[in-house]
């Protein structure tokens, strides 16, 4: 539980450094947004990369099937939950569709993989990052439509589907069934950037919310509810499913870490795509990615994962 505390700490410290910059206009909105782009297509490839590069990941084909049913399902508890939160009376008046797509999809890439990585090893993230393809697939379809409705409408995201982290995900699975062997420099080529992904990742998520004022994220109510379905409703929903088929900390601990994360940045930036208010979705993202700094060591503790 120590180690746990002390990552959080180190997430906390810079993601806070990130927001300081972005408030006190030490960086300007440009530069996070070029970071971000550098962060998701760089530096979060090579730590997905890393973690099967080399490595010896003993697992099986059916486990990577196994391990990629478990995280649809992960995804379908979010997307029940998403159905249900919205129709809580302080929310009825609000925009459900930004409500059900916050509470069903959360940031698996830039804070739940880098600390899971930090936390457990190169293992646990290879199964970790299989959970990119459920959202990229179910983020960009169901995820859409939930924001399309009583909006501006469009298409579908299909074409977004193929992320970044999607293809690394995939590569890396190839490399991994083929059991691909890489020159040792590239090998640590790629350990470089799997060192440098939490702290570049934490700047970056503090930066993209350097916009939103603290008080405005903290004194609303509803936002709280929110959180709490997103923080704390979806990842013990999907404990108490999972518990009993599951007992290996390095497998429940990163389900459990994904399934809890903060609400995906994401959400609010598509939902000004389809004409909607993005203040309100950026001020949540904000708050649950304060709250998840107690919430995750929580969860951890409360459910006994070591």
């Amino acid at each position: 539980m120590t180690v746990i505390l002390e990552k959080m700490a180190v997430f906390l410290i810079f993601l806070a450094a990130g927001y300081i910059f972005a408030r006190t206009k030490f960086v300007t909105e440009d530069f996070g947004r070029e970071l971000s782009k550098l962060q998701i297509n760089f530096f979060l490839t090579g730590l997905i990369l890393s973690s099967v590069v080399n490595k010896e990941i003993e697992m099986s084909a059916g486990e990577v099937l196994t391990a990629l049913g478990i995280w649809y399902l992960v995804f379908g508890v979010g997307l029940v939950l998403a159905q249900l939160v919205p129709r809580v009376r302080i929310l009825r008046d609000g925009d459900t569709g930004l409500y059900k797509s916050m509470t069903a999809f959360m940031n698996n890439s830039l804070v739940a993989m880098p600390l899971i990585a930090s936390i457990w090893g190169p293992k646990a993230l290879f199964f970790a990052s299989l959970s990119n393809i459920p959202f990229n697939t179910l983020m960009y379809t169901a995820g859409v439509i939930m924001l399309q409705k009583n909006g501006s409408g469009g298409k579908l995201e299909l074409k977004r589907i193929l992320s970044t982290p999607l293809i690394a995900t995939l590569t890396a699975a190839a490399i991994f069934a083929f059991g691909i062997r890489v020159p040792a420099f590239i090998d640590e080529t790629l350990d470089y950037l799997a060192t440098a992904t939490l702290p570049v990742a934490m700047l970056c998520v503090g930066m993209s919310l350097g916009s939103v004022p603290l008080s405005d994220a903290f004194n609303k109510p509803k936002l709280y509810l929110i959180s709490a379905a997103r923080l704390l409703l979806c990842p013990l929903a999907v404990w108490l499913i999972l518990r009993g088929f599951i007992p290996q900390p390095d497998r429940l601990g990163p389900i459990v870490i994904v399934a809890g994360a903060p609400i995906a940045i994401i959400c609010p930036i598509l939902s000004l795509q389809y004409g909607r208010d993005g203040v309100e979705g950026s001020e949540c993202v904000l708050l649950s990615t304060v709250l998840s700094v107690v919430t995750i060591p929580m969860l951890l503790s409360v459910l006994g994962i070591q």
